[in-house]
């Protein structure tokens, strides 16, 4: 046995590869470290166990994989994923992790009494915490895959809103730095959170370099996906924004509130009146506007991915059904031929008439 009871009362699980050991990890409990040691075993080995699913239960395993993904993922991410998953009913934290079906993780979303966003976003955890669950061998299906929220917004994040759009809202903004805040994230696309971690030294050349990303409530970090990058700035606001910056020194924030300070989404939004003044949009869709005007203006995919900081091409694919951009790309290439043949046909027929 690789579990050996400490001086301070709590246990020591151990796991070795020939005579080395590769993996430790201390607990308060026997059985949590015998579990422990058990599943480091099979996920060594590649294989799964289903007696690793049968004798562990949901919450001892969220305990585990809360504690792996803290260093890995974002501390936002983190906070966020605690936050869902330490909120499980007793009938699911109690229930084995190998046990728990499709079903019993679609009932416990749809009773959820929450918004249909708040659902997602507690799927996303789960779906996280089960795909952990899959790789550690205590389970071999993911039952969050699959689950669908009441409510749920198409699959892509395109939207019909224009730049024209958001320079009339912009106009009914009374302060300047949130009306030059709204206008700015509506032609670079950057996140909330990059938004607020841009400094003016930033800004050269009429592009912006995005390096950081400040999320609400959480410390400075790299951007999402790790991938600076840089995002021309439109001629209709480089002016602006460089007028706006011209007494600032480098290191300071491009945006701030207007007392100072880090920009709140909430007193934006409550400060410029935007459920009224935008009703149909929520401040994230600015940065959806940006995607899809530079995809309505034949901008190639690949160059928008790298503008928006997407993870992949297949994300930026979604922003394609804007204003039908494909169709008519497709239906110029059509028309192109028709001309060559029947339209071509039909024009020596009026010359013939001229004659």
């Amino acid at each position: 046995m690789s579990v050996d009871k400490l001086p301070s009362g709590r246990f020591r699980a151990r796991v070795k590869r020939g005579r080395h050991v590769v993996s430790t990890k201390t607990f308060d409990r026997k059985k949590d470290a015998l579990a422990w040691e058990a599943a480091e075993r099979v996920r060594l080995a590649g294989g799964f166990d289903p007696r690793l699913g049968k004798s562990t239960t949901v919450a001892a395993a969220v305990a585990e994989f809360l504690s792996d993904r803290e260093g890995r993922v974002a501390a936002s991410t983190v906070a966020t994923d605690r936050r869902f998953l330490n909120a499980l009913p007793v009938s699911v934290s109690r229930s084995p992790v190998g046990e728990l079906t499709h079903a019993e993780v679609e009932r416990y979303i749809h009773r959820l009494r929450v918004s249909a966003g708040t659902k997602r976003r507690a799927l996303i955890s789960l779906s996280a915490f089960f795909g952990w669950a899959v790789r550690r061998g205590f389970r071999t299906d993911n039952p969050a895959k699959g689950v669908k929220v009441a409510g749920e917004a198409p699959n892509h994040a395109a939207t019909m809103a224009t730049w024209d759009d958001v320079e009339m809202i912009a106009a009914q903004i009374n302060d300047p730095g949130y009306r030059l805040y709204v206008r700015v994230m509506a032609y670079t696309g950057l996140r909330p959170g990059e938004m607020r971690a841009l400094r003016v030294g930033d800004v050269s050349g009429g592009r912006l370099r995005v390096l950081r990303s400040h999320p609400e409530g959480h410390p400075e970090k790299d951007v999402k996906n790790h991938q600076a990058r840089f995002v021309p700035v439109a001629a209709a606001v480089r002016g602006d924004l460089e007028q706006h910056m011209s007494e600032r020194s480098p290191r300071e924030r491009v945006f701030t509130a207007p007392g100072g300070g880090l920009i709140a989404s909430r007193n934006l939004r409550r400060d410029v009146r935007w459920s009224v003044i935008a009703p149909e949009l929520r401040l994230y869709d600015l940065r959806h506007v940006a995607v899809s005007e530079w995809v309505r203006a034949g901008v190639p995919l690949a160059t928008v991915r790298t503008w928006a900081g997407h993870s992949s091409l297949s994300v930026t694919s979604r922003y394609t059904h804007v204003a039908g951009s494909e169709d008519v790309a497709a239906l110029e290439l059509v028309n192109g031929r028709a001309g060559v043949t029947r339209g071509s046909q039909a024009t020596q027929g009026s010359q013939e008439t001229v004659r």
